[in-house]
């Protein structure tokens, strides 16, 4: 216990004295892993709290059906894998074709060379390798997509159409950018599609990205998972079904925008669950496309702010003799201009550079059947609020969905005066929360935690 908790503290001192240079959120974040593994290392040589909080039946109910109904299966059958998952695809398959193991990744080539001329082997320094390698070749863009993420380019007469992936972690998504203009203006259109789920299309394939005016085509290999990402033992595993495919993919229905808010059908139902017919589900008077939090307008009362100061707030901690407790206060009173200076605060250290067209597509989902929560302030971040049941069908349609925040409900106590609780569930760890108002406003207890 003593070697660890040596390392614990020569990490910590290294990432207190970060030069600047290296943004408040990569600070944050490494600061963040250093509490994580503290609260581990506080379970290995300790037990977890697991009391009764309080008496509160809604809260049992909820656990017994999400005990019950929270099943989810990553394994597919073969045929499910090769059958086409929209009606406006269809597949070949070929007698030549491209292998996906001739595949040369560029950025990833470039970022190896860099890292192996640096003499540091830390964390730090690797991020910084990558970091620096990857903003440089992010800067070279076509149709304001960086081209390490793009796939494949083509053009029929003057319309240009890009087949590009999202940088993302968990589940790569494939988008169309297309240009009718010749490249004078661009509308970006979700395929539907995943990397790996069930096709990982081929950056090499020798077909050109147009078949026809309606219809384009992309070599492809056919996969199937044969083991999620789990933590800690690593990413996910897939197996190759087919590797011959021509991926055959009719556009008209791709670039349905039927409200003409800017969001293509297909997104506006499987990825954002707002209303396609409607350019502005909650009636906030912002576009979807626009809106922070598309689906629900914001509202601000003691709740929310309960729930805000207890998901993003920094606060002095209260003096507690347990250390596995952490627990402070939100002064109400003071709450707005409390909030606003740890926003001014964290907004001073962070990137400001001009969000890039990449950037405006991201966006987090939270799960929740909790109104005020879903109505909350998103503090400038555009947050897609699923409920337990939109949640259900948001997996079916991809197992690496599975992997975003879960709030309960703010759950009442049967026999404690305004006292509350709160359960999160993320992707590797977790927390209970009771919240409890006092005089000045809300007491906030953070008393059990969970990590994987």
């Amino acid at each position: 216990m003593r070697n660890w908790v040596d390392r614990l503290l020569a990490i910590t001192k290294t990432a207190l004295h970060l030069k600047f240079t290296t943004t408040y959120i990569i600070k944050k974040y490494i600061l963040k892993q250093i509490l994580t593994l503290f609260f581990s290392l506080l379970y290995i040589f300790s037990a977890a709290q697991d009391q009764e909080i309080c008496n509160c039946e809604a809260l049992k109910k909820a656990r017994d059906s999400s005990r019950k109904t929270d099943s989810y299966h990553y394994k597919i059958t073969r045929k499910q894998a090769l059958t086409p998952p929209f009606k406006f695809i269809s597949i070949q398959y070929l007698k030549r074709f491209s292998r996906s193991e001739n595949i040369i990744d560029s950025l990833e080539t470039k970022i190896a060379s860099a890292a192996s001329k640096v003499l540091s082997d830390s964390l730090l320094g690797n991020y910084k390798v990558r970091d620096s390698i990857k903003k440089i070749e992010f800067a070279k863009q076509y149709g304001d997509i960086p081209w390490p993420l793009i796939v494949k380019t083509g053009k029929f007469n003057n319309t240009i159409a890009i087949l590009y992936q999202t940088d993302s972690f968990f589940n790569v998504k494939y988008y169309l950018r297309i240009s009718m203009d010749n490249g004078e203006t661009w509308k970006n259109y979700y395929t539907g599609m995943e990397k790996n789920n069930n096709y990982f299309f081929k950056s090499n394939s020798q077909f050109p990205l147009w078949k026809n005016s309606h219809h384009l085509q992309i070599e492809a290999d056919i996969v199937r998972m044969t083991r999620p990402l789990t933590f800690p033992h690593g990413g996910p595993e897939y197996e190759t079904l087919k590797n011959n495919a021509l991926v055959v993919i009719n556009i008209d229905e791709i670039i349905k925008d039927s409200d003409g808010d800017g969001l293509n059908d297909l997104e506006e139902k499987m990825e954002l669950f707002t209303n396609p017919h409607s350019k502005d589900t909650d009636n906030d008077g912002v576009s979807d496309s626009e809106d922070n939090n598309p689906k629900y307008k914001t509202i601000d009362n003691d709740f929310t702010k309960a729930l805000l100061a207890a998901i993003y707030g920094e606060y002095d901690l209260i003096n507690n003799p347990d250390p596995l407790t952490i627990e402070f206060i939100v002064n109400l009173k003071t709450f707005k201009e409390d909030f606003a200076s740890q926003r001014e605060r964290y907004n001073s250290y962070s990137n400001n550079d001009k969000k890039s067209f990449l950037d405006r597509l991201q966006y987090d989902v939270i799960v929740t059947d909790d109104d005020n929560l879903r109505r909350a302030d998103t503090l400038g971040k555009k947050i897609i609020f699923l409920t337990s049941k939109e949640f259900s069908k948001y997996v079916q349609q991809s197992f690496s969905n599975l992997y975003v925040p879960v709030y309960s409900k703010l759950f009442k106590c049967d026999d404690k005066k305004d006292t509350y609780i709160l359960i999160h569930s993320g992707v590797s760890r977790g927390e209970t929360y009771v919240i409890t108002r006092v005089p000045e406003g809300w007491n906030i207890k953070v008393i059990n935690h969970w990590i994987t």
